[in-house]
């Protein structure tokens, strides 16, 4: 059987090789073979040349699929806490004033209640986007979240928010209009439908029912009229394509339109406004037709350094915002119940133990400390003097996407990543680990909602 790009996963299962082996056989990289497989991507004529020496070579195949799968039992150590490691987590000189400035936002956030500026969350979450509009002087006067558990996390620090509900698609026509009575006006509404069926970290699907939530955050701004209304998501957005080979960013502009509201689109990233996290989201900021205002957005006051003539403060720094947490190892704990370090299996840590910063246990010079699977995005370290990377759900899993602490061999912990994602200490978490970290992980970073919010207000 001859392969070809369409069916090399085909002939690959035939052989019984695991797409690891045959990246290990060939020497391309498995995230190399996946895209292709995927259909992502095409691999070069070069390649193809190479994979079709790779499996002419028998006696190496037959060792590879012959081979006994690298299992290693889990076995845990108490792993040392080096002074030398310690050492190198120095505090930031921003840190003290980052750490300010998010015990302002929830200051500001516990006043709001008084304001009569109003705003409506929609895919609320565990509350990010309504911090940053609530520290803004937004009284945040109704919500609606689907999972139940990110609702209780929201009602613990928005107690007079009104609840609409869960599911968006559940609710009618008559639960509108009856929302409408109850909260009565609204200046702006806020969101973020879940990003799952637009981002190419998922399965990209066009049809997946997720990817038209945006028409059931349309429902409510058609009825509640809003200001200005603001919807966020992930940048690829920008890129999926509907059932009809349109895009789905096009689809919003009508929608808007349509609806009577004047619209553009931002693509930006969050550490250009003070969240120490590089993290690339697309901005939809929308304004009712008679207001006579054209949509716009705030700008950065963060940047790349090295501009003699630039007056932008350079970006927050993953040490900025946790250097002074407790330095801890795998399995380490410490007064902050929200501050607990994962306990790692010793062979994980032997594999990650010498990998520097910015660099991968993929990347070691000894096979034998190399992990089995994976990219060399996974079992990766953050820096600890630059922005951290995109924090998502998974950042408990060390073998995750860049989910290693700078210094220390483990994860992130809760709190490290509540801090990233620019949450104040003060703010109250609840439930299960794995619901605080989704509802971390998929949050609007407060600092980012509320450079938003700031600029709403002047054009309001």
């Amino acid at each position: 059987m001859r392969f070809s790009n369409t069916n090399l996963r085909e002939h690959r299962e035939r052989l019984g090789l695991s797409q690891a082996r045959l990246a290990e056989l060939s020497g391309i990289p498995q995230y190399v073979l996946s895209a292709a497989e995927l259909g992502k991507t095409e691999l070069s004529p070069k390649a193809l040349t190479v994979l079709s020496d790779a499996f002419s070579n028998q006696a190496e195949l037959e060792k590879l699929v012959t081979r006994n799968k690298r299992y290693r039992e889990h076995q845990y150590v108490e792993v040392p806490k080096l002074k030398e490691r310690i050492a190198k987590a120095v505090r930031s000189s921003e840190n003290s004033n980052y750490t300010a400035l998010l015990n302002q936002l929830y200051s500001r956030h516990s006043s709001a209640e008084k304001s009569d500026l109003t705003a409506l969350s929609l895919f609320s979450g565990c509350g990010g986007f309504s911090l940053g509009f609530s520290a803004a002087n937004f009284k945040v006067k109704a919500f609606l979240e689907l999972e139940p558990d990110l609702r209780e996390i929201y009602k613990l620090n928005f107690p007079h928010s009104i609840e609409m509900g869960g599911d968006i698609t559940n609710v009618s026509n008559e639960d509108l209009y009856t929302f409408r009575q109850t909260v009565g006006d609204i200046d702006v509404i806020i969101g973020g439908p879940p990003c799952q069926g637009f981002s190419l970290s998922g399965k990209r699907k066009r049809d997946d029912p997720r990817n038209t939530l945006f028409r059931h955050y349309l429902r409510f701004v058609d009825t509640f009229k809003p200001k200005i209304a603001v919807l966020e998501n992930v940048r690829l957005l920008t890129s999926m394509k509907n059932l009809d080979g349109g895009y789905v960013k096009d689809d919003l502009y009508r929608e808007f339109e349509s609806h009577g509201y004047k619209v553009c689109l931002f693509e930006i990233n969050a550490k250009d406004f003070g969240v120490p996290q590089h993290r690339e989201r697309v901005i939809f900021l929308a304004i009712r037709n008679d207001l006579g205002a054209t949509p716009s957005f705030p700008s950065s006051e963060f940047g790349e350094p090295g501009d003699l003539f630039s007056t932008k403060k350079p970006h927050r720094t993953f040490a900025d915002a946790c250097s002074d947490l407790e330095f801890l190892e795998s399995g380490g704990v410490s007064n902050d119940n929200l501050h607990k370090a994962v306990t790692h299996p010793a062979h994980v840590i032997e594999w990650l133990w010498d990998v520097p910063e910015g660099l991968s246990a993929h990347d070691n010079e000894d096979p034998a400390k190399r992990p089995p699977s994976g990219y060399n995005t996974t079992y990766k370290r953050q820096v600890w003097e630059e922005p951290a990377a995109t924090v998502q759900t998974t950042f408990g899993m060390i073998s995750g996407c860049r989910n290693v602490h700078p210094i220390a061999t483990r994860s992130l912990t809760i709190r490290e990543a509540a801090r990233l994602q620019a949450f104040p200490d003060e703010y109250k978490f609840a439930g299960t680990l794995g619901t605080i970290r989704t509802g971390i992980g998929n949050a609007v970073p407060p600092l980012l909602a509320y450079a938003i919010a700031n600029h709403i207000r002047k054009l309001l």
